[in-house]
């Protein structure tokens, strides 16, 4: 029996690919909850219903005492950088285990950075639930519109000063008590790709920090996902 086979049928025998995939969503609740007692938001403003988890690989190791290990790798992908044009991980999780199946040790990796903010994403889903009316010039959820949808234009021609500049008009318009009325579903779109927006650019540097400090735009995301 070969190399390949011999390890195949140890990681069946002991459920290794099944186990792993289990307990990457134990380790993630782990780690959310850990950074959330700091302040710190582990998983950076996405979703955990946006992370996919797919099995990666078996790999055979032996430490520097000479035991041997298998690690089994899990691939996390996310939704939103996810697709036929994009299959690149966001993060891992691997689970080393010895050879009588028995666990030693598991790492949680996530990186977002290396990914483009995929966009495309968001106007597909901003454009499934924009009402019809808000396209008439003569009501005043236009003006919004008009804001969303340059947002969508200067984030696809990484123009982010002047995205950051859309999203805080977005912001000062809904902020007017006159302008209450933007329906939820819609609303709650563009609010998350604010979110998403910000974190983007903040975390690659994108912008200089003064003008997403300036404008608040963070303070202001959180409180309006509040109310």
């Amino acid at each position: 029996m070969t190399i390949q086979n011999q390890l195949l049928q140890f990681a069946e025998k002991h459920f290794l690919k099944e186990k792993a995939l289990k307990f990457v969503h134990d380790e993630l609740d782990a780690c959310i909850e850990f950074d959330k007692e700091l302040g710190i938001d582990f998983l950076e403003g996405n979703k955990k219903t946006d992370l996919i988890f797919e099995f990666g690989r078996y790999e055979f190791q032996i430490d520097k005492d000479n035991h041997p290990i298998i690690a089994t790798k899990i691939n996390i992908y996310s939704k939103k950088l996810y697709g036929p044009d994009c299959d690149v991980p966001i993060g891992h999780y691997t689970e080393l285990t010895n050879l009588n199946g028995e666990n030693l040790d598991q790492f949680l990796f996530l990186d977002w950075s290396p990914i483009n903010f995929n966009i495309d994403y968001y106007i597909e889903r901003i454009n499934k639930v924009t009402p019809r009316k808000y396209f008439k010039r003569n009501i005043p959820e236009y003006e919004f519109l008009t804001y969303v949808n340059h947002i969508f234009f200067l984030t696809q021609g990484r123009q982010y000063d002047v995205v950051i500049l859309f999203v805080k008009r977005s912001l000062d318009y809904l902020e007017k008590t006159e302008h209450k009325e933007i329906e939820i579903k819609y609303l709650n779109e563009c609010l998350d790709m604010f979110k998403q927006l910000y974190h983007f650019i903040k975390k690659n540097e994108l912008v200089e920090l003064d003008n997403l400090s300036k404008h608040k735009i963070w303070e202001r995301i959180k409180l309006k996902n509040k109310n």
